[in-house]
């Protein structure tokens, strides 16, 4: 009878803690490339995955089986979309490009630690608990494995956090960078331009002056010649 309470709260926690990040219901109009949304149609079919493109009358969405899908507005019931996340430019960030760069170090190390941790705990305060119980070591077994498994979801989760702020903020210094880069080449490219509109303008100025000479010296002669 303890095992089974004990795995129905289990499976509750797990139920809680391992589900999808929050979706909250947007308008039409709300949506955006890069967005990742569940899209319910007037059918009762769910549609999920990355926005690609969004046009007056439908949206392109690229699926979690790595398929395209065209999406009428008219035939959609309602959009939930899981919060947007953008660069310092306020271009948006595929949840496929997190998952390109997120590494998975933070959930190994803090679900191994809590779940060590949280089946210590639990451990100890069971046997304190169950010392004078009949079904003292049942209860100690019992809430040892479900305190283990709760603290390892719980950790695990929350690395993967970690993993997932850790990939957006790579993924913000690369766009940083690479923008930095675009700078500094057209920079140089119009330092350059500038440079050889002066070494023309000076040509320019070199040549008007030789021809200004010369019809002064033209001048000079043919005024020599009528005295």
């Amino acid at each position: 009878m303890i095992f089974k309470k004990a795995y129905a709260v289990l499976l509750f926690i797990i139920f809680i803690f391992s589900g999808c990040a929050e979706r909250n219901p947007v308008t039409y109009r709300d949506v955006e490339e890069t967005n990742y949304v569940q899209v319910r149609l007037t059918s009762g079919k769910i549609i999920e995955g990355t926005v690609l493109n969004v046009e007056p009358h439908q949206l392109t969405i690229f699926k979690r089986d790595r398929t395209r899908q065209t999406v009428l507005q008219s035939s959609i019931r309602e959009i939930k979309r899981k919060p947007p996340v953008y660069d310092d430019f306020g271009k948006g960030i595929s949840e496929e490009e997190i998952k390109s760069v997120q590494q998975n170090r933070n959930a190994t190390v803090y679900g191994i630690g809590g779940g060590a941790l949280c089946m210590g705990a639990c451990f100890f305060v069971s046997s304190l608990i169950g010392h004078n119980m009949e079904e003292g070591g049942t209860i100690v077994t019992a809430s040892t494995i479900v305190g283990g498994v709760i603290g390892t979801v719980l950790f695990v989760n929350g690395g993967k956090t970690k993993d997932r702020f850790e990939a957006i903020n790579k993924i913000v210094e690369k766009r940083r960078m690479t923008e930095y880069q675009k700078k500094q080449v057209k920079q140089k490219k119009t330092s350059s331009e500038d440079i050889d509109k002066l070494i023309k303008k000076e040509k320019e100025e070199q040549e008007k002056l030789r021809k200004e000479r010369e019809d002064l010296l033209k001048k000079l002669q043919e005024s020599e010649v009528n005295q």
